[in-house]
């Protein structure tokens, strides 16, 4: 039982770690989405100044352009944090299912165990029974 239990703390030791790992790509993502959000706002503001002022609006252009760049660059990123979390999510479905099945296996050997003393309890406390009746029933 000891060596199921040990596995037990081992693999929610794992799930945990993988939990951890599918956070931490989680919160990455949170940041490219505010990243972009960012972006989108500096765009947003530039385009006000360059409409303001006609001689900023030739720099514009490649600010533009180096905005567009960025945008496609952090789009990408998304996507790629995108499959390693779905790639973790699944990994964590496996350690999950994993860790439950030792967990009902313990669950299982403890029931026939208690099964098993209860049972060697009950005939000791039959035996005891039959004993005394015996006595009480014998001649003296």
């Amino acid at each position: 039982m000891k060596s199921l239990q040990n596995l037990i703390r081992v693999h929610k030791w794992k799930l945990d770690e993988k939990r951890r790992e599918l956070a931490d790509f989680e919160e990455m993502r949170e940041g490219f989405l505010a990243r972009l959000h960012k972006l989108d706002e500096e765009l947003q503001q530039e385009i006000e100044v360059a409409d303001k002022d006609p001689e900023l609006g030739f720099a514009f252009a490649s600010y533009a352009a180096a905005a567009k760049i960025q945008r496609e660059n952090i789009y990408i990123s998304i996507k790629d944090v995108e499959e390693k979390i779905a790639a973790l999510n699944e990994e964590v479905a496996e350690c999950f299912q994993e860790l439950k099945k030792y967990e009902i296996a313990l669950e299982a050997r403890m029931t026939r165990e208690k099964y098993s003393r209860d049972r060697a309890e009950q005939t000791a406390i039959d035996d005891m029974a039959i004993e005394l009746h015996r006595r009480k029933s014998a001649p003296l």
